[in-house]
């Protein structure tokens, strides 16, 4: 663009893509409604990054774009405060409830009905969210309720924390509370790839949460599914007057204004106006608890006028004006009838205890993951055990502990078995992993297992074919690899057990529409190990199409950011396989044909691979890689031969010294600045 027509243009089209981004991260982690397709989302995002790389004048630092995961940082910074983040004190019953509630009409010198803001307690992480003239600035973790660590890098990717409260009404400091967390089926669904993988999974969504705010490297916590539900000030005093809109007269009616702010809160949150009502609510959402996607571990109920909370005040590190009431433990005694094995997409060989059905957590469990061989040892497991099973942070059953005193005598050794229990091939056990897995790649358990992630939402996302359609067109011999899906015809399907006419044409236009579908989800969909989601779209970016990839070598591998030895090794090893390079060549014959991956644009950087080193004072390191990517460039984090252009900030150290010995040009942060038209 050039000239101020394409100048105002520019910056028109640049507040439309921002705000329809935002609305759509509001309208899908906030409201549960998607208002934009992936593709649509992907289209707009794309196009926000050219722009806003192309017209540096007009950065918003509220921008979605900022989003994007920055450098691994060295360490966490401490954080003070503005006030306390209080714990909370914990009733155990209706009685202690009581309790409670007689000491608050003691201590207001009343006996009089007061009204409660009644709040699920959300089994996640603490973490407070500072803005300042209505943009995020700080984001920070409980800590010991004086300092917590700043871990505002890592916040800015959950999509459900808004970088700019929505309206033209915020006031110039907002300190927010709530707690960060997981869903139930997010979780579910990281875990089992975890274990597929032959990786340790997580033992509840809460430490999963909290292990992934504190990584140093934000890619990782923006690749975790985490969510955010805001619930309290934290800074009541420095708020505006009530006509700034922060400071309101409720529990209730502060909830409402997070709420127009952008701020998610939990939908079950109520007032309810006397204590009977509290009691009445606790037991409704007990009843609940299991049906919500979200862990909770309990309720907690707050005096819903400010000016009474204000009155009460706080005791030791607690406020008076709140309390948590506890759910019970959700454990259950049962016996371990005998040990199952699975076979998962990339061969790992996984344990199930198949139980004596039990009532726990209002449902009943008859079996229950044991993840790994080394679990068996470590629980010292035997068949027929008396065992207590647990709702690990009450979603995935699971085996805690043996009571031995309880054992009979006729209890069985697990044998670990030495063949895969689908294909009677030997198993292998990884190195350097805790997981045992079968080696044969046409093993029917992996070959199932694959076309259902092939199909799967993140994949091609094939809808219609779900579990129960791959085992039966594997059973009905139709399918034998991801490629036989694209020579299916509805007459193949319709003989099949629950298939009609209309169903069998809705699978196979599906599948038709699966066979462009982005570069991205196609690697995905492959199932390469090492390389999950984000390393695809890492993969696709690099290499556009699906031919620069199978052409791509380990050195040019390995010169991409966030890609390392494993995963290098384990793309180039899967795409040597003959079994998968046959299939790749079948599905290419059919018709599949990846959409390229947009290039980054024709611009400075054109084809060329950059490196930064030392630190860059007008930018940081991923401003800086995504403008190289934006003006169609490669940001590598190793010098090679096959390096094009180093930019060179204070410090460089080896890194300026091998350049200047294999030939590579160099050029300081101005001078990048220059050619990226700044």
């Amino acid at each position: 663009m050039g000239g101020s027509a394409s100048r105002s243009q520019a910056r028109r089209r640049l507040e439309e893509l921002r705000r329809e981004i935002r609305e759509a991260d509001h309208a899908y982690y906030v409201l549960d409604r998607p208002s934009l397709t992936d593709a649509q989302y992907d289209e707009r995002y794309r196009e926000l990054t050219r722009l806003e790389a192309s017209w540096p004048e007009f950065d918003d630092p509220g921008s979605p774009t900022r989003r994007v995961p920055g450098a691994v940082a060295e360490g966490f910074e401490s954080f003070e405060h503005p006030t306390p983040m209080l714990s909370l004190n914990n009733v155990t019953s209706e009685e202690d409830f009581g309790e409670w509630v007689d000491a608050l009409d003691r201590f207001l010198k009343d006996e009089e009905e007061r009204a409660y803001s009644i709040e699920p307690k959300i089994d996640g992480v603490s973490l407070e969210l500072v803005y300042r003239d209505g943009l995020l600035e700080t984001a920070a973790t409980r800590g010991d309720g004086f300092r917590g660590e700043d871990v505002t890098t890592n916040a800015r990717t959950i999509r459900s924390i808004p970088p700019r409260l929505h309206g033209d009404d915020a006031p110039p400091l907002l300190v927010v509370r709530g707690e960060a967390y997981i869903r139930k089926s997010d979780f579910e669904q990281l875990n089992r790839q975890l274990e597929e993988d032959g990786a340790e999974p997580f033992a509840n969504p809460r430490n999963l949460c909290a292990g992934s705010l504190r990584q140093l490297d934000p890619a990782i916590p923006a690749n975790r599914p985490i969510r955010y539900f805001a619930y309290a000030l934290g800074a009541r005093a420095d708020a505006p007057g009530a006509e700034g809109g922060a400071v309101v007269d409720s529990q209730t009616r502060l909830l409402e204004r997070l709420r127009a702010f952008g701020l998610p809160t939990v939908s079950e949150s109520r007032r309810v106006e006397e204590r009977a009502g509290v009691a009445a609510a606790y037991a409704d959402l007990l009843a609940k608890r299991d049906a919500l996607p979200y862990e909770i571990d309990g309720m907690v109920a707050k005096v819903d006028d400010a000016e009474l909370q204000e009155r009460l005040g706080t005791r030791n590190r607690s406020p008076r004006w709140a309390v948590a009431w506890k759910f019970p433990p959700q454990r259950a005694a049962t016996r371990l009838l005998r040990v199952v094995w699975s076979v998962g997409r990339t061969g790992t060989i996984t344990p199930r205890a198949d139980l004596e059905p039990v009532r726990l957590a209002g449902v009943t469990v008859s079996s229950a993951t044991l993840h790994n061989v080394d679990e068996l040892g470590r629980l010292g497991l035997r068949e027929g055990d008396p065992v207590v099973v647990e709702r690990a942070g009450d979603v995935i059953p699971r085996v805690v502990e043996v009571e031995e005193a309880k054992r009979s005598g006729s209890e069985r050794e697990i044998v670990v078995p030495e063949t895969c229990p689908v294909c009677d091939t030997p198993v292998e056990r990884v190195e350097g992993r805790v997981a045992i897995r079968c080696p044969n790649f046409a093993c029917p358990a992996q070959i199932v297992r694959h076309l259902q992630h092939f199909a799967s939402r993140l994949g091609l996302d094939i809808r219609g074919l779900g579990e129960k359609q791959t085992q039966q067109l594997w059973d009905a011999g139709l399918v034998k690899d991801a490629a036989d899906l694209f020579r299916l015809r509805p007459e193949d399907l319709e003989g099949l057990e629950r298939w009609g006419a209309k169903s069998a044409k809705n699978l196979v236009e599906q599948i038709d529409q699966a066979r462009t579908r982005p570069l991205h989800r196609f690697l995905y969909a492959l199932g390469i190990p090492e390389v999950g989601e984000r390393g695809a779209k890492i993969l696709a970016r690099t290499f556009s199409t699906l031919d620069g990839v199978l052409e791509a070598d380990r050195e040019h591998l390995l010169e991409i950011d966030e890609v390392g030895e494993t995963m290098a090794d384990a793309v180039l090893h899967w795409f040597a396989d003959e079994r998968n390079a046959d299939m790749l060549a079948r599905m290419r014959e059919a018709g599949v044909d990846p959409e390229p991956a947009e290039a980054a644009g024709a611009g400075a950087f054109e084809g060329l691979t950059v490196v930064f080193t030392g630190k860059l004072e007008t930018l940081s390191r991923s401003e800086a890689k995504e403008r190289v990517e934006a003006l169609g460039g490669r940001a590598g984090s190793s010098i090679s031969s096959r390096t094009d252009l180093v930019v060179l900030g204070p410090g460089a150290g080896g890194k300026q010294k091998k350049a200047e010995e294999l030939g590579v040009e160099t050029i300081d942060e101005e001078e990048f600045l220059r050619r990226a038209g700044a």
